[in-house]
């Protein structure tokens, strides 16, 4: 009984220390599936997953042009031997296409979200067919093709509705409002941050209202709405506040914590 109890809180401690970087790992513009495929490469299993959890807005890349090309070399190498498994071939198209995005390479990252919208468009998976729309969305965009970037967002953001799936609806809002921005059309780059920033809202996703909030206020500095742009940046330093005191509580949490010895606790 007592050693089951000890063990028990020593597996608790160590949740509760990792639970930070869980919360920073959580999704975003190109998590499209949160499958895992085994291989035997651990690191590379553990870049992909990055990569696929990777939320692409105001955040630090946690890895070198070296490992993308080396995560591609393995990927490439899979495709090859895996090309007769469906299942397996949809998946390593997606993570080649994140993994040259990744890389700046978007060409061939297109070429790569066309291969995967192609086989999920033929199975009618719609959960997969709305964000397919959206990975593809966001690498037009960066090649600059705005209009069809547009139209792939929009079709994506249609879908998102009819499943009633609010992360997915705010993900598209924002990335149409990321191709608003490139074009210097602020006011509907406003329009689509602020249904971002609602669903957001809804979700109780403190961080994703924090960031469109953001980009409305960057929005309405680019417009010269000085006043409302620093209405908006204040929200953005409340919720940093906010989340400030809430990682030196947790700190002091673990330093207590840490100060408890559990090798020689006895329970009665």
């Amino acid at each position: 009984m007592g050693s089951s109890i000890c063990s028990k809180f020593r597996k608790w401690r160590k949740n509760l220390g990792s639970k930070k970087g869980k919360d920073e790992r959580e999704n975003i513009i190109l998590n499209v599936d949160e499958e895992t495929t085994k291989d035997e490469n651990p690191e590379t299993n553990k870049l992909r997953e990055i990569i696929r959890q990777e939320d692409d807005e105001l955040k630090v890349v946690p890895y070198t042009t070296l490992e993308l090309e080396e995560l591609i070399v393995d990927l490439e190498k899979q495709l090859q031997e895996l090309w007769c498994n469906k299942p397996e071939r949809e998946k390593l198209f997606l993570d080649l296409g994140h993994a040259y995005y990744k890389l700046c390479k978007f060409e061939t990252a297109k070429y790569y979200y066309e291969q995967y919208f192609n086989l999920v468009k033929r199975k009618g998976s719609l959960i997969h067919l709305q964000r397919a729309y959206c990975n593809l969305g966001c690498v037009y965009r960066r090649l600059g093709n705005f209009d069809k970037a547009a139209e792939l967002l929009e079709s994506g953001l249609a879908i998102a509705e009819e499943l009633q799936d609010l992360r997915a609806q705010g993900r598209l809002y924002n990335n149409l409002g990321n191709v608003c921005e490139m074009q210097k059309d602020f006011e509907s780059a406003i329009y689509y941050h602020s249904k971002r920033r609602k669903m957001a809202e809804v979700l109780k996703d403190g961080d994703r209202a924090a960031k469109a909030s953001a980009s409305i206020a960057n929005a309405y500095h680019c417009m010269g709405n000085l006043r409302k742009s620093i209405a908006y940046y204040e929200r953005v330093i409340l919720w940093l506040r906010r989340k400030l005191a809430y990682q030196e509580k947790q700190k002091s949490r673990l330093s207590l914590l840490s100060q408890i010895s559990t090798e020689d606790e006895q329970w009665v």
